[in-house]
């Protein structure tokens, strides 16, 4: 197809999205996107289910997540939706055969919905389904059955870092003037791993600093109780942007040994500001670090814990910054984006 010069394209995000906090990383990459898309002189708008969809009204229609909050999307191509964009949100290590099996349930039980068979609906009715890595594609072509010729990988992004003073963390949370260690994230959530990285960095006396939005669930007070048995963690709640900017600015390594990431967008907020990265190695972050992190098995505590000392003791060469300022800034994101709508036949 050939891509107009001022490309039209509309965002669908779930509803529920609303009261998911502030950090919700799906949300985060839409918004991103967006933007980096706008400043390339496009028109972006996102929709929602209070503003009726004027027919014909724009060029690319992409939906994010996918499953039961998209359900039945791709049915509705006769709203003249244009170019139809599926970005799904797959953060599951289960083998690709347990994939086929629940897919083909799906598709061959009356009125039994499995979330993979809704994938693969969605996927297949799309013109064009975006991919955060290679992991991502790989359980879309072979644990669903998507044609890969219909699949692009577009990675995610970072912007260029605010400046963060270091000092205004260490004065008002007491942190030690020589660095941290640092994780951001859900640590309610199981997926983040919070419990398992208070285990292997606790006995080690390293500083640590935990920070983000935590619903009250079960493993958050695990957690909780974790922490107040080693001093040297220090817990804290969701941070004002320049307070985060701060606690990026004086970390030293960022920890994120998650059960699985898309991505890991927080590990590259902490990448540009000049932390070593330690990451878990299951879903899509060896697309984005390379062999510039360590990557570790989040089920492996003394593992954890040797791949944190190793980063701690590592000189910083700078290497990993250079690399996601050049390769990873949400303006490459959307200039990918757009190449990928212009590689659809379909005319925009």
């Amino acid at each position: 197809m050939v891509r107009s010069p001022r490309v039209r394209i509309g965002f669908i995000l779930p509803a529920n999205y609303c009261v998911s906090g502030p950090g919700n990383g799906v949300r985060v990459q839409a918004l991103c996107q967006a933007a980096a898309l706008r400043r390339l002189g496009h028109d972006v708008r996102t929709l929602d289910p209070w503003t009726p969809y004027q027919r014909g009204s724009l060029d690319v229609v992409q939906f994010f997540l996918g499953g039961g909050a998209n359900h039945g999307i791709e049915l509705m191509r006769s709203a003249g939706l244009g170019t139809l964009v599926f970005a799904p949100i797959i953060d599951s290590n289960e083998p690709n055969s347990r994939y086929r099996w629940a897919a083909r349930l799906g598709s061959v039980v009356p009125k039994v919905f499995t979330v993979p068979s809704i994938f693969r609906s969605q996927a297949t009715g799309s013109d064009l389904v975006i991919c955060r890595s290679r992991h991502e594609e790989r359980r879309l072509v072979e644990g669903l059955g998507v044609p890969k010729e219909r699949i692009r990988i577009v990675l995610n992004g970072v912007d260029p870092p605010a400046p963060g003073d270091p000092g205004e963390a260490i004065r008002l949370h007491r942190l030690p003037p020589e660095g941290w260690l640092l994780h951001v994230g859900k640590y309610g959530d199981p997926r983040k791993n919070a419990l398992g990285l208070i285990e292997a960095v606790g006995p080690t006396g390293l500083p640590l600093v935990i920070a983000g939005n935590a619903e009250e669930t079960p493993y958050k007070a695990r957690v909780i109780e974790a922490a107040r048995r080693h001093p040297n963690v220090t817990l804290l709640g969701v941070q004002p942007p320049e307070l985060l900017q701060a606690l990026y600015a004086g970390c030293r390594v960022f920890c994120l040994p998650s059960v699985h990431e898309g991505t890991g967008l927080v590990a590259l907020e902490a990448a540009v500001h000049g932390a070593a990265v330690v990451i878990t190695r299951h879903g899509g972050p060896p697309d984005y670090f390379g062999d510039l992190a360590e990557y570790v098995d989040p089920d492996d505590v003394a593992g954890i814990r040797q791949a944190i000392l190793r980063s701690w003791e590592r000189p910083r060469d700078g290497k990993l910054r250079a690399h996601v300022l050049e390769n990873l800034t949400w303006d490459r994101s959307a200039s990918a984006l757009l190449d990928a709508y212009a590689s659809v036949r379909r005319a925009v």
